[in-house]
C-alpha cells in the first residue's frame, strides 16, 4: 500500500481533459466505483489509483491532494457555515406562522383554521425554484442569495402589519416565492463548489441548521409571546424578531458570500488549480452566463430526476410533520402551553442531530439508498408509538423518534439526485426540481392534521406511516434501476468517439464512462 505522499488520488490536470473526453474505458470493479469517496471524513485518498468519470481516468499529484484538503476546509469555513445560517434564517421565517399560533394570533386575526395560510407557502414555493436557478445562471450567487434573502426578511416583518386572514396568505405566499429561489440556490451553489462525493455532508449541514431553528424557536416563541406590549401583540413581535435577523444575515450576504471557486479571494492560486480539475472532470465546473438548453431539455426529459422528486415530495411529508406541528402536539399532550413549546426543542434536537451527522450515518448505511429506506422504517416505528396509545409520554417519543428519523431524507435524497448529474446547467435543474417538489410535501402536511382530529391526530399519523411505505419501495426500485444502468455500461459501453467537446459534455450522466451512485 502506498503511503499518503506516494498516493495518487483520482483527478487530473486540466489540461488533459480534452484528450480524454471520450474516453470509456474503466478499470475499477462496480464497489471501487461505488465507494470510492467517502462522506465519512474528507480524506481524498483511496486503496485504488483511479476513478472512471466523465472525462476518462483522472489523477492528482500529492501536492495537490494538499491543496484540495486545504480547499475543502477553506470552504466549509468561510461559505458553507455562513450559507447554513442563512438557510436557518429562511426557516424560522417559514415556521412563524405554526410558531405564532400558540401565542394568539388566530384569535387576533379571527383566522377560523391556518391550513390555507400554512399550505399557500408551498405553492409558490414550488412554482419559482426552477425559475430562480434559471436566473441564477446570469447573476451572481452572492447578489442573487443575498436579494432573495432581503426579500423573504422584509416580507417577514410586514406579516406584523397584517389585519386578516387574507393578509397572512398574501405574506406567506410571498415569502415561498423568495425562499423557493434561495433552497434551490444554496444547493446549486455548493455543487458548484463541492465534488458530488461530497455534496451529503454539506447538505446535511444545511439542512441541520433548519432543525436548529425548530430547537430554539419553540422556546423564542414562548418568551416573545409573554412579552408585555401595549402596542403590538405577541405574534407581531414575533414576525418583527424573525424578519429583523434574517434582514441582517441579507445584507452581510452580500459582502460574505462567495460566487465560484476560481473568482475567489480567500483561496489560494494551488487550491484553486486543484478543485478546478476536480470540477472539470465531473463536468459541474461553471461561471455565471453558462447555459445550456440541451442539458435544460435533457432535465425536464429526464425520468431519473422526475422519481427524485416524487421521492422527495413523499419524503418530506412526514419531514415537515415536526416543524410544523410540533409545537402543537406538546401542547395538547397535556404540557401547557409555555411548557409545550418548550418540549418541542427536544424533537427538533433529535432532527438536528440526525441532519447534521447523515454523511456519517449515509456512509455507515452502506449508501443513500440505503440509509433513505433505513430511516424511513424508524419513522414508521415512531408513527406507531403516536398512534398506539393515549400515554403522552409514549407519544412524546414516538414524536420524537419520528421527528428524527424522517429528516434524513430531506438531504440525502436532493444529495443523491445532485450528485448523480453532470453539467451545471442540468445539476442546477435537477436541484431545483428535487428541492421545489420536495418542498412541495409540506403543502399535504399543512392539511393532514385538522383541529378536528386533536388530540391524538391518527388519521394524519396513518397517512405518514403509508407515504413511509411508499419511499421505501421507490427508493429500492430506483436503486436497483441505478445498479443495472452501472452494470450495462460496464459490460457494453457506447461508443462517443465521433462526437464534439460540447455534445459530449450535455450528455452529462448519459456518458457511458459516468457511474451512478447508490
Amino acid at each position: 500500500m502506498p503511503s499518503d505522499k506516494e498516493h495518487v488520488a483520482v483527478l487530473a490536470k486540466k489540461d488533459s481533459i480534452s484528450a480524454n473526453l471520450g474516453s470509456t474505458t474503466t478499470e475499477c470493479d462496480e464497489t471501487t466505483k461505488n465507494t470510492l469517496h467517502d462522506d465519512n471524513d474528507d480524506d481524498i485518498s483511496s486503496s485504488s489509483p483511479s476513478l472512471p468519470e466523465l472525462q476518462g481516468e483522472l489523477v492528482l499529484t500529492a501536492e495537490e491532494q494538499d491543496a484540495y484538503r486545504r480547499y475543502l476546509r477553506k470552504a466549509d469555513l468561510y461559505l458553507t457555515i455562513f450559507i447554513c445560517a442563512g438557510y436557518m434564517m429562511s426557516f424560522l421565517n417559514r415556521i412563524a406562522l405554526s410558531q405564532a399560533k400558540p401565542v394568539g394570533i388566530a384569535t387576533d386575526l379571527h383566522i377560523s383554521d391556518i391550513t390555507v395560510p400554512l399550505s399557500v407557502f408551498y405553492v409558490s414555493y414550488l412554482v419559482f425554484q426552477v425559475p430562480s436557478n434559471i436566473v441564477l445562471r446570469y447573476v451572481r450567487p452572492s447578489v442573487w442569495l443575498a436579494f432573495l434573502a432581503t426579500g423573504w426578511s422584509i416580507t417577514g416583518g410586514c406579516g406584523a402589519l397584517a389585519k386578516n386572514n387574507a393578509g397572512i396568505i398574501l405574506v406567506r405566499f410571498v415569502i415561498g416565492m423568495f425562499e423557493a429561489g434561495f433552497t434551490a440556490g444554496a444547493i446549486a451553489v455548493f455543487a458548484s463548489w463541492y465534488p458530488r462525493d461530497k455534496l451529503s455532508k454539506r447538505l446535511g449541514w444545511m439542512y441541520s441548521s433548519a432543525s436548529l431553528a425548530s430547537m430554539w424557536a419553540g422556546p423564542a416563541a414562548a418568551g416573545l409571546g409573554n412579552i408585555d406590549s401595549t402596542k403590538l401583540r405577541p405574534y407581531q413581535i414575533l414576525f418583527i424578531f424573525y424578519g429583523g435577523i434574517s434582514f441582517i444575515w441579507s445584507i452581510s450576504a452580500f459582502f460574505v458570500v462567495k460566487d465560484y471557486p476560481e473568482t475567489c479571494s480567500f483561496l489560494r492560486k494551488d487550491e484553486k488549480q486543484a478543485i478546478s480539475k476536480i470540477m472539470a472532470q465531473q463536468g459541474t465546473e461553471g461561471n455565471v452566463g453558462e447555459f445550456s438548453r440541451v442539458q435544460l431539455i435533457r432535465s425536464l426529459l429526464d425520468w431519473r430526476i422526475w422519481t427524485w422528486s416524487v421521492l422527495g415530495f413523499l419524503a418530506n411529508i412526514p419531514a415537515y410533520t415536526g416543524p410544523l406541528f410540533a409545537p402543537i402536539f406538546t401542547v395538547e399532550m397535556g404540557f401547557g402551553r409555555v411548557a409545550g413549546q418548550g418540549m418541542s426543542a427536544i424533537p427538533s434536537f433529535c432532527s438536528f442531530l440526525v441532519s447534521f451527522f447523515s454523511g456519517k450515518l449515509i456512509q455507515l448505511a452502506g449508501g443513500t439508498s440505503a440509509a433513505v429506506a433505513i430511516s424511513q422504517v424508524f419513522n414508521i416505528v415512531g408513527l406507531v408509538m403516536a398512534v398506539a396509545t393515549t400515554q403522552s409520554a409514549v407519544r412524546f417519543v414516538g414524536l420524537c423518534l419520528f421527528t428524527g428519523a424522517s429528516i434524513l431524507s430531506v438531504p440525502a435524497i436532493p444529495g443523491w439526485a445532485v450528485s448523480n448529474q453532470s453539467g451545471i446547467t442540468k445539476t442546477a435543474i435537477a436541484s431545483a426540481m428535487v428541492s421545489s417538489f420536495g418542498s412541495f410535501g409540506g403543502f399535504v402536511t399543512s392539511y393532514m392534521y385538522p383541529s378536528t382530529t386533536a388530540p391524538r391526530y391518527i388519521p394524519g399519523h396513518i397517512t405518514n406511516i403509508a407515504v413511509c411505505v411508499a419511499v421505501v419501495v421507490g427508493t429500492l426500485a430506483m436503486r436497483i434501476s441505478l445498479q443495472l444502468s452501472n452494470r450495462s455500461r460496464e459490460k457494453a459501453p457506447a461508443d462517443v468517439s465521433h462526437l464534439s467537446l460540447t455534445e459530449l459534455a450535455d450528455m452529462g450522466d448519459r456518458h457511458p464512462a459516468f457511474r451512478y451512485r447508490v
